[in-house]
């Protein structure tokens, strides 16, 4: 009954976890990001430049990037961290979609939301990282490269990628400050 009652606990902790980080996560890439035009890196600023080149919604398009990379990288990363990966891309979606297009967007300094966007997307990570989870999209990719590669540096990888992805966000929005509000 005891181990019943701990499994439980657990499954609820990563849940608020999730519903916290998702929200954390949601007000970096929407309120902030998403209003300034640029794009952070990984495939969340992939899914900014979809939308704002062609409407698609962020959420859903993170998830549907996500697909190659998750079938590519599932095997090597383990079944549990896809599972609870899943989960929490799945809530970071609804709250991507359905909840924060109908919040108020900042609408003030280019600076300001870049800044906030970096706390807030990185406190969202952070909650996602400490229950054994990830956002999905380049966490995947980093992790398999890393695991394929052990010599290479986890930081270097995701700063590779994730410039690549900022700085198309400099090319789509057409100046050289959404590349650098990015960063």
């Amino acid at each position: 009954m005891a181990t019943q009652n701990k499994k439980i606990r657990m499954v609820l902790l990563d849940l608020l976890y999730d519903v916290i980080g998702s929200i954390s996560y949601a007000i970096g890439l929407y309120t902030f990001a998403k209003m300034a035009e640029f794009a952070p890196g990984g495939l969340s600023g992939l899914a900014l430049i979809a939308n704002h080149l062609w409407g698609l919604p962020i959420g859903v398009t993170t998830l549907v990037l996500n697909i190659p990379i998750i079938l590519v990288s599932c095997r090597i990363l383990g079944k549990t961290f896809f599972l609870k990966s899943l989960k929490t891309m799945v809530i970071s979606t609804l709250f991507l979609d359905v909840v924060f297009p109908y919040t108020p967007a900042y609408s003030g300094s280019p600076l300001m939301a870049a800044l906030y966007s970096g706390v807030f997307l990185g406190a969202g990570l952070a909650l996602f990282y400490m229950r054994g989870s990830s956002s999905g999209g380049t966490d995947f990719l980093t992790l398999s490269i890393r695991a394929r590669y052990p010599y290479l540096s986890l930081g270097a990888v995701t700063m590779g990628i994730d410039l690549l992805v900022i700085s198309l966000g400099g090319l789509v929005y057409g100046n050289v400050d959404a590349a650098l509000y990015g960063l």
